[in-house]
């Protein structure tokens, strides 16, 4: 009981804290649930295309706002009501993924059901619902300062301008030629919409640990802080969400699987990126 006291219950219990132990573990178990939620998916016969994707983009934003709650409720910003159920030991990490998984699991299953008998894209109505959703956590959520919003927004909107830069130039000046079509490949559409989501995630890391005194909870960012700072994000980023891209666009065949395992780098980056965005507008 020890070890699963020190390494997964007190860092839960400490509001979703990271160690080496517990980062590793949830790693392996977001690998496997990867596995089997694209097979049922399969056999579901849901095609992951665009409707897909932005059929569950506010099922993201939902996770992200309901674990802003849960911070909200951690330091007693709520009514006392709010205040006890959200500051239940569930909605930190990993809690807040399987809550927010299997809630889009289950409008997902009623999306379907609704598409069978009313001819209604079931795509629609997962939108409609995850959009009710994030309303009603929104006028929920105690915000306090827009100006958070403004700063990481602005700065992941830099970014996406910072990225697409290249693309543009190699399609002004080597049209046809080799650099731009791997440019134009690396940074498509697509791939720079979830590269911006990362650098969403980096520029709200790097306003709160540098502009409001938080603290980084994840391993790998602590190991590079020592060197480089807060700042150590932006390369984290650049380093690693690009290569994978660029993996995943040449090595995975099936399409539906490579977009699959696109979203699911793009959830990676989205989802604790708005958790920051909205926790400092919450000033939690």
């Amino acid at each position: 009981m020890g070890f699963l006291q020190d390494y997964f219950i007190n860092p839960i219990l400490a509001n979703g804290w990271f160690n080496p132990v517990n980062t590793t573990v949830y790693s392996l178990i977001l690998v496997v649930a990867v596995y089997y939620v694209y097979r049922m998916l399969a056999r579901l016969r849901i095609g992951i295309d665009l409707r897909f994707g932005l059929a569950i983009l506010p099922f993201i934003f939902w996770g992200s706002s309901t674990r802003v709650l849960h911070d909200a409720a951690y330091v007693g910003k709520l009514s006392p009501g709010l205040n006890e159920f959200y500051n239940l030991p569930v909605f930190p990490t990993p809690g807040s993924y399987f809550i927010t998984f299997s809630l889009a699991l289950a409008v997902l299953f009623a999306s379907l059901l609704i598409q069978k008998r009313f001819s209604f894209p079931y795509w629609k109505a997962m939108l409609l619902a995850g959009i009710a959703l994030d309303i009603a956590n929104l006028l929920i959520l105690p915000f306090e300062n827009a100006f958070p919003f403004f700063l990481i927004a602005g700065g992941a909107l830099a970014w996406f301008l910072v990225f697409h830069a290249p693309r543009s130039l190699a399609e002004l000046l080597f049209p046809g030629r080799r650099i731009q079509r791997f440019l134009s490949g690396l940074l498509s559409d697509e791939n720079l919409a979830i590269i911006s989501a990362h650098f969403l995630d980096a520029t709200a890391t790097v306003a709160a640990l540098a502009y409001f005194g938080y603290v980084e909870q994840h391993v790998v960012p602590r190991l590079l802080f020592p060197y480089l700072g807060p700042y150590a994000m932006f390369l984290l980023k650049a380093a690693v969400v690009p290569p994978v891209l660029w993996v995943l666009d040449r090595h995975a065949e099936d399409r539906n699987f490579r977009n699959f395992l696109k979203i699911v780098v793009l959830i990676l980056g989205l989802a604790p990126g708005l958790r920051n965005m909205l926790r400092l507008m919450a000033g939690v």
